[in-house]
């Protein structure tokens, strides 16, 4: 199969089979690259029994159906040139846990994780030059082994200068930008302020951006992050061609265009939810501390406080480990947090 011609191509080795993991090794196999994916040894039965890798698309179209990659359960560094680390934040102490202590020459580390975190921790470990970053724009979910759904269109942003990295997904259907330093990240920490408001009403992004106390709601957590992070002086671009007033003003007064132009733009699909909606419903571990936590967190070390998004966060955190979790409805939550 022509997939499988990866002669002269860089190895790579994808940490991680979650939905993040196994949509983006489908598509560096659709760009015919050497993939290899780190699984858990307890389900290597499950992922050897899929005949290949799969990603539904939701917002139309085929589904993308490439042949599985190499699979391993340990990690072996040797002869990888990019390394993905597309685990959640619970399980990154694990991933370090397991990296030698110097990484080999020419090998770069690649943060797929949420939030703004994981990157400064991987370079108080490594250089630098061999850490970069990819934002995640697109939303997936893991049906099972070796398959996902994206519900929105397939997009990255990688902050990085290295060609090589850049042109991984070339023609392999994944929307690749580039950026410079962390204001994307923080850009996109502040879309996903949202996950935490979906999670504890069990709704999905359409409720978010259709339903007026939802709306209220995010505008609230918004309004808290973006005063903060300006008063620390910190730089953030939203991955939206807006600036945040008048992405602020759309969200509270735009009617139906929210939703239209998260359609349109962005692809999203009726029925898509964050995965902290699935987390909390599975009485999983969150990310919460790394996204609305990352603003409380911002907020003491400017003597600032940051109300809503510590009720959001202690929220969360009750919901945590108690399926079936005892949802608010929005107006309930809005009450809640005193809006």
């Amino acid at each position: 199969m022509a997939y499988l011609n990866t002669v002269g191509k860089p190895n790579i080795l994808v940490v991680g089979a979650g939905a993040v993991g196994t949509t983006l090794a489908a598509y560096l196999m659709a760009a015919r690259q050497s993939v290899r994916l780190l699984i858990r040894e307890r389900h290597t039965a499950e992922f050897q029994a899929a005949s290949q890798l799969t990603v539904d698309r939701i917002g139309g179209g085929e589904s993308l159906r490439v042949p599985k990659p190499e699979l391993f359960t340990k990690l072996d560094l040797t002869g990888i040139d990019f390394l993905l680390i597309c685990v959640k934040h619970a399980a990154l102490d694990g991933v370090i846990a397991q990296l030698p202590s110097t990484l080999p020459p020419g090998m770069t580390l690649v943060s797929t994780l949420n939030g703004i975190s994981a990157v400064p921790r991987l370079r108080r470990c490594y250089p630098a030059d061999q850490v970069s970053n990819v934002t995640v724009m697109f939303n997936a979910q893991l049906l099972s082994p070796l398959h996902s759904q994206i519900t929105t269109k397939p997009q990255i942003i990688i902050d990085s200068g290295d060609s090589k990295l850049l042109e991984l997904f070339n023609n392999s259907g994944m929307e690749v930008k580039r950026t410079n330093g962390e204001a994307i990240a923080w850009g996109k920490l502040l879309l996903n302020l949202a996950n935490a408001v979906c999670a504890i009403t069990h709704t999905t992004a359409k409720d978010l951006l259709t339903v007026p106390d939802l709306r209220a709601i995010y505008a609230a957590v918004l309004d808290e992050a973006v005063d903060l992070i300006e008063h620390a002086g910190i730089s953030y671009q939203l991955p939206l061609p807006l600036p945040y007033k008048l992405f602020r003003q759309l969200i509270l007064h735009g009617g139906p265009l929210p939703w239209w132009i998260a359609r349109v733009r962005n692809g999203l699909q009726a029925g898509s939810y964050p995965s902290m909606v699935a987390d909390v419903e599975g009485g999983r571990a969150t990310e919460v501390n790394q996204l609305n936590g990352e603003i409380v967190s911002l907020g003491r070390a400017q003597n600032l406080p940051t109300p809503i998004n510590s009720g959001i966060v202690d929220l969360v955190r009750e919901f945590e480990g108690k399926p079936p979790p005892p949802y608010l409805k929005p107006a309930a939550l809005r009450a809640r947090l005193g809006l």
